[in-house]
């Protein structure tokens, strides 16, 4: 069970990365006053909850693994 649990965990992180480089891809290149038309506001803290909760669950996972 735990290493199903681990599995989704490392599949996560590989998604939120694609998240973050899609987001990085979308960031405007100078300072702007406004928001960017094309890159939606919540894009950043998708990519920043995914990959970060599923970085912690993996190590939860493994400390209770071992």
């Amino acid at each position: 069970m735990i290493d199903e649990l681990k599995i989704v965990a490392a599949t996560l992180v590989v998604v939120g990365i694609g998240i973050s480089l899609y987001n990085l891809k979308n960031s405007p290149d100078v300072l702007l006053l406004e928001s960017s038309p094309e890159r939606p506001a919540w894009l950043p803290w998708l990519g920043w909850s995914i990959t970060s909760a599923s970085a912690l669950l993996y190590i939860v996972l493994d400390f209770l693994g071992s």
